[in-house]
């Protein structure tokens, strides 16, 4: 489950700290992989905080669902968007201790031709991960190398762009934080779902 939290213009200042200890508080017991961290600027619609939690199954997550969605009602915050998704991570070449945590959501339109959508899933396929999310040694990663790939450019900013060519994205929450060691593939489950 990852959920990307957005807090209220008017939020004092430690709401964000305050949500996610409260986040962490509820969701450690249960969860295999526990990430709540303010997102960093320079996101899209990547709200103030993330909240990445890798439960073994989905009985897991339903029995602490209750306790994560309470402090999620406060008023202070605006408005949350979020994912829940099952599968294994799939690993990129090299080791390297991740700095770095970045995750992206994309809304294609429902009235694409199946067959454009399906297209545009079998080329994001072929780039490092098919959830979105990632690990990066740095930042500079994440908004050097990867962001200004010609392949990413060339082929994957056109879904995106409406100058650039068959737009079918009509939303998309990219976003990211800081992280102090592997986050997704120290969650994956001893063996796949």
């Amino acid at each position: 489950m990852t959920k990307l939290v957005h807090l209220a213009a008017d939020a004092d200042v430690t709401a964000g700290a305050a949500l996610a200890g409260r986040l962490h508080e509820v969701a450690a017991p249960s969860a295999r992989r526990v990430l709540v961290e303010p997102a960093l600027p320079g996101g899209i619609n990547g709200g103030d905080v993330i909240a990445h939690l890798h439960f073994d199954d989905e009985s897991h997550w339903r029995a602490v669902e209750p306790d994560i969605t309470a402090p999620l009602c406060a008023p202070e915050i605006r408005h949350i968007d979020s994912v829940g998704y099952t599968g294994a991570p799939t690993p990129g070449p090299g080791r390297f201790e991740p700095t770095a945590y970045r995750t992206l959501f994309v809304s294609v339109d429902d009235s694409v031709d199946p067959a454009v959508v399906e297209r545009f899933e079998s080329e994001t396929r072929t780039m490092p991960t098919h959830v979105w999310e990632q690990e990066y040694a740095n930042l500079d990663g994440l908004l050097g190398p990867y962001m200004t790939h010609p392949y990413h450019w060339a082929h994957i900013d056109r879904w995106f762009d409406p100058e650039r060519g068959p737009r079918i994205v009509t939303r998309l929450c990219h976003s990211f934080c800081a992280i102090d060691g592997p986050t997704i593939t120290v969650a994956a489950p001893a063996t796949p779902r």
